[in-house]
């Protein structure tokens, strides 16, 4: 893609000037695009910092205390962590759209929700590296059994999004690895998902790909399925890339 991630001896970027942003990320990480998403669709200016997650940069654990990504700099030294504290920050710090609602038992809901969502990534990592240890048919029904609470939530509220009649914070939140199952069907194309299982997510996706902030912050198939061929090759560069 052309794009230059940071690695070790690589020099860190200069003080960010009064009033940016800078968002450390790598374009691959899903939980990265969740701030991208949250950025996109607060239409806050902001730069970008791609790092080489397998050769980190030197300086980069005096930004991220654990070295990862996403981390936003907001300012001189000081600097928000984790992909959901970084939602949080910037839905107070510039309300306009509001991603949370006014409502806060739906918001605490929808937390829950996401906490229980949470449980797909050693899944997702599983499918991405072909993990021999157990069955494919085992992780699938594992992944179905994750996401189907999400199906019966759009089912109940009858809304197009979590978030009502546009995106929320939940459908920013879950949409990276929404983006990446397409990957992981053109990848895997023997292993049969459970699609018909879940009309309202797969109209749900549909109507996401039409939203700006999604638009904004997506990677094409190709790109993320031969993202995918490198990592489950052990070939992963990301300056090939």
């Amino acid at each position: 893609m052309g794009v230059k991630f940071l690695k070790k001896g690589d020099p860190r970027p200069p003080s960010l000037e009064a009033g940016r942003l800078r968002l450390y990320s790598n374009l691959y990480c899903p939980y990265a695009q969740r701030a991208r998403l949250v950025l996109a669709a607060k239409g806050v200016p902001f730069e970008t910092t791609e790092i080489n997650l397998r050769n980190k940069p030197e300086w980069y654990s005096a930004v991220h205390p654990d070295a990862k990504v996403p981390a936003l700099e907001v300012a001189a030294g000081e600097v928000v962590v984790e992909s959901l504290d970084i939602a949080d920050y910037l839905d107070r710090k510039f309300p306009e759209p509001k991603l949370w609602s006014d409502d806060q038992q739906k918001n605490l809901h929808h937390k829950q929700l996401l906490e229980a969502f949470g449980k797909v990534l050693p899944n997702y990592v599983k499918l991405l590296s072909g993990n021999a240890s157990q069955p494919v048919e085992e992780v699938v029904s594992a992944v179905a059994a994750i996401i189907k609470p999400l199906e019966d939530e759009l089912a109940k509220t009858g809304s197009t999004y979590f978030g009502g009649a546009r995106p929320g914070m939940l459908d920013y939140m879950v949409w990276p690895w929404a983006e990446r199952l397409e990957g992981l069907r053109a990848l895997l194309p023997d292993v049969q998902l459970p699609l018909n299982d879940f009309p309202r997510l797969m109209a749900w996706g549909a109507a996401m790909k039409e939203d700006p902030a999604v638009k904004a912050s997506a990677m094409s198939l190709d790109t993320h399925v031969g993202f995918m061929k490198m990592y489950r090759q052990g070939t992963l560069d990301f300056d090939k890339l």
